[in-house]
Parts: C-alpha cells; sequence; structure tokens
C-alpha cells in the first residue's frame, strides 16, 4: 500500500514529455529536501489523501487514457516496497 498526495493529468513540464499530457501521481515522503521544491506539503503525513495498492494506482493510470506517466512526491523510492 503507497501513501498518496494527489493524483491528476496535466501538461508535463519537464523531461523528454514536456508539453504532453501525463498522468501524475505524487507519493507522500521525502527524505531529500531539495532547494527547488515545489511540493513541500508532501512532506507532511497529514496531507495524505489516499493509500492505494500497486493494482489501484494501474488501475488509475490505464482510466486516464494517458500514455505518459509520472510518478513524483515527495520522493517514490522512499516508499516501502515501491521497487515490487
Amino acid at each position: 500500500m503507497f501513501n498518496i498526495i494527489e493524483k491528476f493529468v496535466s501538461i508535463d513540464g519537464e523531461g523528454p514529455s514536456a508539453g504532453e499530457l501525463a498522468t501524475f501521481i505524487r507519493f507522500q515522503g521525502c527524505n531529500l529536501r531539495c532547494a527547488w521544491c515545489d511540493t513541500t506539503y508532501s512532506f507532511d503525513k497529514s496531507e495524505i489523501t489516499e493509500v492505494l495498492s500497486a493494482e489501484e494506482i494501474y488501475s488509475y493510470i490505464k482510466e486516464t487514457g494517458v500514455s505518459n506517466v509520472t510518478l513524483t512526491g515527495g520522493e517514490p523510492l522512499f516508499q516501502e516496497n515501491i521497487d515490487e
């Protein structure tokens, strides 16, 4: 189960798919504290809006019909069992 701050479809603002639609899955929790972070609200566990399984996340992504996916945070790799 994964702590999710928010999930949404938006225009990707950076990387190889910049300017294209992407499904964003924003995870809770981060240990990096980057100076440029624009999602510091993801640090606080009180901001969790959903706890989803990998299957539920996958289902949401498929439902959007958008082919680009951005797993973001917080730090997605900070999630317990994310490698599964």
